[in-house]
């Protein structure tokens, strides 16, 4: 009797569980574990990542990335431009949104011109060379104030996905066009997609529904994982890679990151707005150490801000520019009239890797008579705090990889909304400028130049590009990494 009433309570608590899961035994499911939660749907109000690589399954704008770093069209079957490199013009396809409504070039326009209106888009200030966005019943034209080379990859972005002109509350329900719709959002429990079935490409994805699990300590990601109840980890920290890669039921997948740590300098917060100061903290960093200490030696070096990854552009010698030295480092400081300092060093609680970074560079820091505290914060008051308010001093962070080498430096510009490190030099922003109108082979070199005063100067102090490492279990087939921060769910499929 005990055993048969164990049983019964034992039936009734897992039935429970799957209820308010939200899981449907039913159907084809996969399970996806990320850190954190999106902090808005909205494309003209999102910042973080976090949101960009769940969005790219709900959303889709003109043209996406391909995961080899090239463009595909998504919403835009096909478009020319012309040989002004001012006007480009992008035929639609015939595409329907979430709500069954079908796309029109009235969409695609009102999507434009608000991502590009600086009292809405967050990131407006990549748009301004926009100057007039028009429509014909099949086609729409966007005509540029100028040539602007990386114009076609920034299309690609979150801030210009198309949604209905009549949408409203996007923040936490959005109607988009993707291969998946938007189903639930319980915040730090999950985020529900469910399969659309009359995407513009006619394909079906394998998948019927899609978690995004909440799960901000990596430990309990990796055992959700070993115990089946989810199927991939996007990005492993790879303090816990010994704990998957001898498992016969799961696969490791590494790839460049396409990202940029670095240790974030507020330039305008005394005393770090005397470059000597800057440049000691540069000269006390060890990489290397960094790399074994924090990423487990699962990262390439990096010494301005993009990554090696985009070899066409990267400046391949500022590794001697403020090279490890920490006597020069304490020489510099008391240059500066400083013989020990005190700073404050925010770190974003989710990020295991950031934290374990600033951490040693807390220490290394230490080691030339700057006494650092730590401040281990939650995401969402570090994008308040940090990012939006710019009040702090130090922290340390990865800014995602673009398409193209300009939204990556151009926020380092000095009357960039996205600048938060508050880096203020007019030769730097005279280059970034020239280099969006010069001709293909004339930009890496501006753009190495910029480099070079970035690192100089000490806008920020670039860290590393981490591996990606990827861990799915075995019944999961078709992982693709991109070169950007997106998970892509509509390419994975089970054979069982």
């Amino acid at each position: 009797m005990g055993k048969k009433l164990g049983l019964a309570v034992f039936i009734i608590v897992l039935g429970f569980v799957i209820l308010t899961s939200g899981v449907s035994a039913s159907k084809t499911v996969v399970n996806i574990a990320v850190p954190t939660d999106p902090d808005s749907f909205d494309p003209n109000r999102s910042v973080a990542a976090a949101t960009a690589e769940i969005a790219f399954n709900i959303y889709e704008g003109l043209v996406k990335s391909t995961p080899s770093g090239g463009l595909e069209g998504a919403l835009a079957s096909h478009w020319e431009i012309d040989e002004t490199q001012t006007k480009y013009i992008f035929h639609l396809r015939e595409a329907y949104f979430h709500n069954g409504q079908r796309v029109t070039t009235t969409d695609v326009v009102n999507a434009l011109n608000r991502a590009r209106d600086p009292q809405i888009g967050q990131k407006a200030s990549e748009y301004l060379q926009i100057l007039e966005v028009k429509a014909t019943d099949t086609t729409v034209t966007i005509i540029l104030s100028q040539p602007y080379s990386p114009f076609i990859y920034e299309l690609a972005d979150m801030a210009v996905v198309v949604y209905p002109k009549d949408a409203a509350g996007l923040g936490n329900k959005p109607i988009g066009t993707g291969p998946y719709q938007f189903a639930e959002w319980r915040p730090n429990q999950f985020v529900k997609l469910t399969r659309f079935g009359e995407h513009w490409s006619g394909k079906q994805p394998y998948f019927e529904e899609v978690f995004f699990r909440i799960i901000p300590d990596d430990n309990s990601a990796v055992l959700s994982l070993k115990t089946g109840q989810i199927d991939i980890i996007p990005r492993l920290e790879p303090s816990l890679l010994h704990q998957v890669e001898n498992d016969s039921n799961l696969i490791v997948h590494s790839s460049p990151m396409n990202l940029v740590q670095l240790l974030t300098v507020n330039n305008q917060h005394p005393p770090l707005d005397d470059v000597r100061v800057r440049q000691a903290l540069a000269l006390a960093i060890n990489r290397d150490e960094i790399i074994v200490g924090a990423a487990w030696g699962h990262g390439d070096p990096i010494y301005s801000g993009i990554s090696p990854a985009m070899s066409e552009f990267y400046h391949p010698n500022l590794s001697e520019v403020l090279a490890y030295d920490p006597e020069q480092a304490r020489a510099l400081l008391v240059e500066a009239g400083y013989t020990s300092l005190n700073l404050t060093l925010d770190l974003p609680a989710p990020y295991g890797l950031h934290v374990q970074t600033g951490e040693i560079i807390a220490e290394q820091l230490r080691q030339i008579g700057v006494n650092v505290r730590i401040r281990v914060i939650e995401w969402g008051t570090w994008l308040e705090r940090v990012y939006s308010q710019r009040d702090y001093q130090l922290s340390v962070i990865g800014l995602t990889g673009k398409l193209d080498p300009h939204p990556i430096l151009a926020r380092y510009q000095s009357d960039s909304q996205r600048n938060f490190f508050n880096f203020n030099n007019q030769v730097y922003d005279a280059l970034i400028n020239q280099a969006v109108i010069a001709p293909s082979e004339e930009r890496s070199v501006l753009y190495q130049q910029a480099q070079e005063i970035m690192t100089k100067e000490v806008a920020g102090i670039f860290i590393m590009d981490p591996s990606q490492l990827s861990i799915t279990t075995k019944r999961i087939n078709g992982w693709h990494s991109y070169p950007i921060y997106v998970i892509d769910v509509a390419t994975l499929y089970s054979e069982r």
